[in-house]
């Protein structure tokens, strides 16, 4: 059986479906399939044989790679997955959090989880995930005790937003494979919050894409999907879910705040970090410098 090398913990919303996809086109490192496997969290009970059954599609390769933001806010997954194996290695993407409960509230709504068009404070009343998954600090801190530093590498969305490529070469060196990997892949966005005008389209232009990634095409599909007609189509037939409902009221941005400001205060220290390039976290620390 392969075993995986390195784990990506999460957040949700953080950009972890990209990280899957840089890993992925390297290579010297064979990805999970699905992505997400949630074995260390909701499926612990089917044993490390069917864990590991889903890296079998890429045997001989140096790292292996599955990411699950399930491991984030489950206090299990950290000493379960120290039991498995020790010298694992750990990837964590975070974001503002209060920009990450907003994106979690899309997400809710593309998936159909909520009615069309529920606005954000009704949403964030519902689904205490959307508080919950930004506590970044005291999840951090459990994963953080059950490894070393030297083994957990945490990277902000913003970061990677800005410089895709850099942030894909750190993660490249961290897994312990060559870093010189450039691809059209690393420019894609991925898993945005937007629903299709045909669904069915949508499903025939993915079914395709899969197809392609199978074949061993992902380059290829990234480079076609950057051509101004195959761009066009897929701009056409999108329907950001942002237009469909009212942007975040001030209340419920004055409550994110407030219930994310201890957790923020402590986010730094672990980073090793002075600051964060965070709205949230600036007014956090303002109002700390107030007394």
């Amino acid at each position: 059986m392969t075993r995986p090398t390195i784990i990506g913990i999460g957040a949700q919303k953080c950009a972890s479906s990209w990280l899957h996809a840089a890993l992925g086109i390297h290579p010297e490192i064979g990805v999970s399939d699905p992505k997400e496997v949630d074995f260390f969290s909701y499926y612990f009970d089917r044993g490390y044989r069917w864990y590991e059954g889903h890296f079998a599609g890429t045997p001989g390769r140096r790292a292996y790679f599955e990411a699950s933001p399930s491991y984030l806010h489950d206090p299990r997954a950290p000493e379960r997955v120290r039991a498995y194996d020790p010298a694992m290695k750990i990837l964590l993407l975070i974001r503002d959090p209060v920009e990450r409960a907003y994106s979690n509230h899309l997400h809710e709504l593309v998936k159909g989880h909520i009615p069309p068009g529920t606005p954000f404070a009704e949403g964030l009343a519902n689904n205490p995930a959307y508080v919950e998954q930004g506590l970044y600090a005291r999840h951090l801190s459990r994963w953080l005790d059950a490894f070393p530093k030297a083994q957990v590498m945490v990277l902000l969305a913003e970061d990677m937003a800005a410089d895709a490529a850099g942030i894909a070469r750190a993660v490249y060196r961290f897994a312990g494979v060559r870093d010189d990997i450039d691809s059209a892949v690393l420019a894609e966005r991925r898993n945005e919050s937007d629903r299709a005008r045909l669904p069915l389209l949508r499903k025939a232009l993915r079914a395709g894409g899969d197809a392609l990634r199978s074949a061993g095409l992902e380059e290829g599909l990234a480079r076609a999907k950057r051509t101004p007609a195959v761009a066009w189509l897929l701009r056409a037939n999108s329907v950001d879910i942002r237009d469909e409902i009212p942007p975040m009221d001030a209340e419920s941005e004055a409550r994110l705040t407030a219930a994310f400001a201890e957790d923020l205060q402590h986010l730094p220290g672990l980073l090793g970090r002075d600051s964060l390039p965070w709205p949230t976290w600036q007014k956090v620390a303002a109002r700390g410098a107030d007394g």
